[in-house]
């Protein structure tokens, strides 16, 4: 199994930074993964992702230096599963709020005696081929794939204490705007009560050494890294692409001669 250079970055107390796949575009994830970003997201939760897919992505962006990522869509052992066994080097597990659903979605990233995630001939280990490079999968894997729980409720902030002290949690990621939403303050991403919850996150983080994560944008970067962040996601594939194409429109017309 290849080393998780992501889990390495964050254990050594870097800061990283990764962008999310939304869009069902190979092309996509192979420029994006030739940009010097440290991981993709590959989205499996909104939008019309598959796993054959996302499977695709994995093998395409393993070929370079950034890392794979999943979102799932759901707590299930058969998404968590399935989700892994694309490859990846890491998932990312929505709407987690109590400590029991913390527990249960770790078990289903963990092989025994530490979970019960099953063993299965996906893309994860060459579909059981006998290939050199995947036959300390079962292995390691424990130990080098990332589980990432979303903090995007006020349920699951007022249980961050009890949800981070599952053990193998490695990352706790912020939803800002769901989290704004459950509050009642949709989209007042820097009202006080907003902020006070991702502080109350950090500091939790701080306390089970789990790494603090949030969803951010340009102008909020820096903000979020002087909060302390470690792991930073920005942006996504097909508002990227809008955008500079937008930009390059209103350029084009901003020198149209007037006839």
């Amino acid at each position: 199994m290849r080393k998780n250079l992501l889990k390495t970055k964050l254990l050594q107390n870097q800061t990283v930074f990764g962008t999310w796949i939304m869009t069902n575009s190979l092309d996509n994830a192979e420029v994006i993964s030739h940009t010097g970003i440290d991981f993709i997201m590959i989205d499996a939760e909104h939008g019309s992702m598959d796993l054959q897919t996302a499977g695709n992505m994995v093998s395409i962006i393993r070929g370079t230096k950034t890392t794979p990522l999943i979102r799932i869509s759901g707590h299930e052992m058969s998404q968590i599963k399935r989700g892994l066994d694309t490859g990846v080097a890491g998932v990312m597990i929505p709407m987690i709020n109590t400590k029991e659903e913390a527990e249960q979605a770790v078990s289903f990233c963990k092989y025994p005696p530490v979970g019960v995630r099953g063993t299965g001939a996906g893309r994860a280990v060459l579909f059981g081929a006998d290939a050199e490079e995947f036959e300390d999968y079962y292995s390691q894997a424990n130990d080098e794939t990332l589980v990432i729980v979303q903090i995007e409720h006020h349920t699951a902030v007022e249980n961050i204490e009890e949800i981070l002290s599952v053990p193998y949690i490695d990352i706790a990621f912020i939803g800002p705007y769901d989290l704004s939403t459950s509050m009642g303050l949709q989209g007042q991403l820097n009202h006080p009560e907003v902020q006070n919850s991702c502080k109350k996150v950090i500091e939790a983080c701080k306390k089970h050494h789990v790494i603090p994560g949030i969803m951010t944008w340009e102008d909020g970067m820096k903000q979020h890294l002087e909060m302390g962040f470690k792991f930073l996601i920005g942006g996504i594939d097909g508002a990227i692409l809008y955008k500079g194409v937008k930009n390059l429109v209103n350029d084009f017309r901003s020198l149209e001669i007037v006839k």
